[in-house]
């Protein structure tokens, strides 16, 4: 939509901005769900040696996407830019990062992002160890206990509603 509604010489209304602002998780359990067809199928055809990627993403879609039709004759997985771009069998990581990032600011942030103890605690026992120690034993230890996905099912039922 471009910053004009009908008559170009009107700005859209509050009330339309308003309107969007409040759609703007809508479909999101959709999109998830698209978002997991697309890394199966990135985790299938960097596994795998001669993959018939139409035939593959059809099967996914049908498993995945439950009852929702692919469109005949489209090649959806000819859209999938990562497949080409050197992101092979990583595209799942984006989804563990949100899952992290809901974790950690559920757990430590919810109360306010400026809170100076946390943040020390944040840089020293997340940033700090860089790559040296299993980012799980990193979480957890930030955390004080195991990671959790609940914090990121909850954040996408909020934002759904």
């Amino acid at each position: 939509m471009s910053g004009f509604h009908q008559d170009i010489t009107k700005p859209i209304s509050d009330e339309m901005c308003k309107s969007l602002k409040g759609r703007r998780h809508s479909f999101s359990a959709l999109k998830l769900k698209q978002e997991i067809l697309l890394c199966l199928f990135d985790q299938i055809i960097h596994s795998s040696e001669n993959v018939d990627t139409v035939e593959l993403f059809k099967h996914l879609h049908t498993k995945v996407m439950l009852g929702l039709p692919m469109l005949e004759g489209t090649n959806p997985a000819s859209c999938f830019p990562r497949i080409a771009i050197g992101y092979e069998a990583a595209c799942y990581s984006r989804i563990w990062s949100e899952v992290f990032a809901a974790d950690i600011f559920s757990s430590k942030f919810q109360d306010g992002l400026l809170n100076q103890y946390v943040g020390l605690q944040f840089r020293n026992k997340v940033l700090a160890p860089g790559g040296a120690k299993d980012p799980i034993e990193i979480l957890s230890d930030f955390l004080g206990r195991e990671p959790s996905i609940q914090a990121y099912i909850e954040s996408k039922a909020r934002n759904s509603l």
